[in-house]
């Protein structure tokens, strides 16, 4: 008995609606409908955000090692590009030959995992990276931590543009997943720095990216027919992020200052770095992003800049108003209050307030502006008698609060025969000292002679190639400090006392080499490109 049906004959490949028989299976696979169209779109927004995510995200995981400079974002970009670029031409060749949601929901399990995986490995990457060298070591690290997650998310695109490409509507396919990408992209920036990092801790935020990124395979399996294959993907998820959690509450548990490891009494997320409080033998410290940012013993401080500071702002006796950049751990700030002075501080960082006052007693006498310490300034009507720059983390200081131009705003703060007085850390020969002569130079160029003095220099024998805190006075200085200043009386820590430190504050006057130095203005002020020094004297 013949049959009825006629087999229709078969196109030749290359004419338009054409399906050949190695096609079927793909074609198959490309017709999305109902929750898998849903899930191609929740997987390309996913991937977009969790790109941006990771990148920012790194700058945080770098920065207790190597700072927050311009060879950490170098590194980062760097790596984040060369990783989509090879992720982006694996994953078209992938998904010519696996077309689907299949091996695209694979793809996406993988880089959940493998971004587990840099949080678990973080801690002895890092400590390799740092033998490379400031700038080898932050591109090894990134390479190494994020590289495999980025390289996987590259995939994704190309992958998800052949599941849902169809030949009718081929650009329209193509544009709105791209801009679905974007828009994650959009929202992942978004996240990261109004939600994720001033919310929580960045191993938290890691293993919640990852959690994000494993989630739409689990549906995927869910919805399809392989639901043991989903239970096991999800308790494998749930594994990993615990462990994941487990290391990172590990990690966070202590904050790694010049080799040695120091307990975390408190840890407050905000949006400029974790600011953690440590108790240890004694001495209560505050470390951001690794870097020590001030220390109380008792109810004095116990870090002796500041002390160098209270010197320098008392020559002529208790100043009636003060202005300061940063706050710090606030203990500069509150000395000065209670010796009489009128403080306004102004801080970036609204949680360095909340720190200040919940754990360095910060009294209520203090003012503390909250905003960017140059356009804020612009907004005060006040003269002031001292004004102290120390708005810097240690070893990467805001270039655009040390220019000509933020320096001719402040003068305008200062009252008459007033003094300025910055705390900056730089070396005080060849490129090391760049920074700091440069900074003395833009000084000069707008409140007249500026002088430099380096306690810490002279307590270690005026070592040529030392690199720790100078601080540099402009402003109606007496001549002859150690017979002219008025006498100091305010407290002193005992170790501050036995190392003589006061008295050699006005002795440590040094000369800068001037052969580098540049006036700094807001067109040019490359203070990130040299502070490779400053990031070494201040973190090892």
């Amino acid at each position: 008995m013949q049959s009825t049906l006629k087999a229709k004959p078969v196109k030749q490949s290359g004419q338009a609606g054409v399906v050949t028989p190695k096609s079927r299976e793909g074609a198959a696979e490309l017709s999305l409908t109902g929750a898998h169209i849903w899930l191609l779109r929740a997987a390309v927004l996913i991937g977009g955000a969790s790109v941006m995510v990771v990148e920012i995200l790194g700058s945080r995981v770098l920065a207790p090692s190597f700072g927050t400079t311009l060879h950490v974002w170098s590194a980062l970009i760097t790596v984040t590009l060369a990783a989509l670029a090879v992720g982006y031409a694996v994953g078209g060749r992938v998904a010519d030959r696996r077309p689907g949601l299949s091996a695209l929901m694979t793809v996406m399990a993988c880089a959940a995992g493998t971004l587990l995986l840099s949080d678990l490995v973080t801690r002895p990457v890092l400590r390799l990276a740092y033998g490379a060298g400031m700038v080898g070591g932050t591109f090894l690290a990134a390479t190494m931590l994020f590289l495999p997650t980025l390289f996987l998310l590259g995939m994704l695109s190309p992958m998800a543009v052949r599941a849902a490409a169809t030949e009718r509507q081929l650009g329209t396919s193509v544009g709105n997943l791209y801009a679905l990408s974007t828009v994650g992209s959009v929202a992942g920036s978004l996240a990261v720095s109004l939600l994720l990092i001033p919310n929580m801790t960045v191993h938290a935020a890691i293993i919640s990216t990852a959690v994000a990124l494993a989630i739409v395979p689990v549906f995927y399996l869910v919805f399809g027919t392989k639901k043991q294959a989903a239970l096991l993907l999800f308790i494998g998820l749930a594994l990993a992020a615990t462990g994941a959690k487990m290391s990172g509450d590990d990690a966070d548990g202590e904050v790694m200052y010049k080799n040695e490891a120091y307990p975390v009494t408190a840890r407050v997320p905000s949006a400029y770095g974790d600011l953690v409080v440590s108790d240890y033998k004694g001495v209560r410290y505050l470390f951001l992003n690794g870097v020590q940012q001030g220390s109380m013993i008792g109810d004095v401080s116990f870090a002796k800049y500041a002390y160098g500071l209270q010197r320098f702002a008392t020559v002529k006796g208790i100043p009636k108003k003060m202005l300061i950049w940063g706050l710090g751990a606030g203990v500069y700030a509150r000395a000065m209050a209670e010796a009489g002075s009128e403080v306004t501080v102004i801080e970036i960082d609204p949680m360095s307030e909340k720190v200040a006052r919940d754990y360095f007693n910060l009294p209520a006498s203090v003012k503390v502006i909250i905003g960017d310490a140059r356009t804020e300034t612009l907004r005060l009507t006040e003269k002031y008698d001292v004004i102290v720059l120390d708005a810097f983390s240690g070893d990467s200081p805001p270039f655009h609060l040390l220019t000509r131009e933020a320096f001719a705003d402040l003068k305008e703060r200062l009252a008459a025969n007033g003094l300025v007085v910055a705390n900056i850390v730089g070396g005080v020969s060849g490129d090391a000292s760049r920074i700091a002569s440069s900074v003395v130079a833009t000084m000069e160029n707008v409140f007249g002679k500026t002088q430099v003095f380096s306690p810490n220099w002279l307590l270690m024998g005026k070592k040529q190639n030392y690199v720790s805190t100078m601080f540099l006075v402009s402003g109606a200085l007496p001549e002859n400090l150690a017979e002219t200043a008025a006498p100091f009386t305010m407290k002193l820590s005992e170790e501050v006392k036995r190392a003589g430190y006061i008295e050699k504050v006005f002795a440590s006057r040094l000369e800068l080499p001037r052969d580098r130095a540049v006036i700094l203005t807001d067109a040019y002020a490359p203070l990130e490109a040299w502070s490779d020094a400053a990031v070494q004297a201040m973190r090892y």
